[in-house]
């Protein structure tokens, strides 16, 4: 755990008393922003083939992630699944039940992330995750991205801030655990409102955050509008100064499940070349973070104050 924030993996650690490995696993599910019921454009920046290592994998998704445990078993004894790509809450419960429950009966398993959209979440859906929530450890993982209402209609989100936040509280009140994804250096943001974003997280019942930079992937929308010299990308110093005072902004109890994202030119990455170098760029990251004082909560406890 960094002095600087409040770490998932250090969650997970007071919770199951040992290292737990999050393995990503691809349901088959498809995307109301893709299939034509929001749009069939999906957001500017989306390509799931660059952003998750098993977007293209067709397989059961127990069988994958049977796959990984046993590749990771001389290492890990305890895995969380995670249906990552794409809206894993976009469908009837019979078809969430078919896909989940095989995942959480794994044994092994000692958790569940789902990944999804704020506007994919009806009222039989949450009753069905809240009663996997008293059954295994469950996180819904929810895309934001930005706080602005503007910033989501421009990058084709389909979606409004609204609709993140009654997600959000409906999902508190069955007692299951949030996470916000967020993405700094969206078309139509600023510094203002990317912090905004981060005050409106803290406000609400959210368990998690996750943030990520914008990445520019081959065959996007978004790539076309960066040739075109109508939007550009953050430098890692630019986005370590934002990164650290968006989590300045934050709740001290609020979990930060990731600081960036990372992808490779051979998976379509475009821009910023920083995020293919992982590991370097978190400890560019964590140092201009440092060197800036940043502590999750200070400026959320300043404002709660006054």
């Amino acid at each position: 755990m960094t002095a600087m924030y409040k770490t998932y993996r250090s969650y997970l650690k007071s919770r199951f008393g040992g290292t737990v490995l999050k393995i990503p696993v691809n349901g088959g599910f498809s995307c109301p922003n893709r299939d034509g019921t929001r749009s069939a454009e999906g957001c500017c920046f989306c390509d799931n083939r660059s952003f998750s290592p098993v977007a293209l994998d067709s397989s059961a998704a127990v069988s994958q992630l049977k796959h990984a445990m046993t590749k990771a078993a001389s290492r890990y004894t305890l895995f969380i699944a995670y249906l990552q790509p794409f809206t894993n809450t976009y469908g009837t419960v019979h078809q969430l039940k078919s896909i989940y429950e095989p995942l959480i009966e794994t044994p092994g398993v000692v958790g569940l992330a789902v990944g999804t959209r704020p506007d994919c979440l009806p009222d039989d859906v949450c009753d069905y995750l809240a009663d996997i929530s008293t059954r295994t450890c469950l996180s819904v993982e929810i895309g934001l991205q930005s706080a602005s209402d503007s910033t989501l209609s421009r990058n084709n989100r389909g979606h409004t801030v609204a609709d993140f936040t009654a997600a959000v509280q409906r999902l508190a009140q069955k007692s299951i655990q949030t996470v916000a994804h967020v993405m700094l250096g969206l078309p139509g943001d600023d510094a203002r409102t990317m912090l905004d974003t981060a005050r409106t997280i803290a406000r609400l019942p959210v368990h998690g955050v996750k943030i990520h930079q914008l990445m520019i992937i081959a065959g996007t929308r978004l790539e076309r509008l960066y040739t075109n010299g109508e939007t550009g990308v953050l430098s890692i110093e630019e986005y370590a100064k934002l990164v650290g005072g968006f989590i300045n902004l934050l709740r001290p109890d609020q979990y930060i499940h990731r600081i960036m994202a990372d992808s490779k030119p051979r998976h379509g990455l475009i821009a910023p070349l920083w995020s293919a170098e992982k590991m370097k760029s978190l400890g560019i990251i964590h140092k201009v973070m440092e060197e800036h004082g940043v502590m999750q909560g200070s400026s959320f406890l300043k404002h709660d104050q006054d």
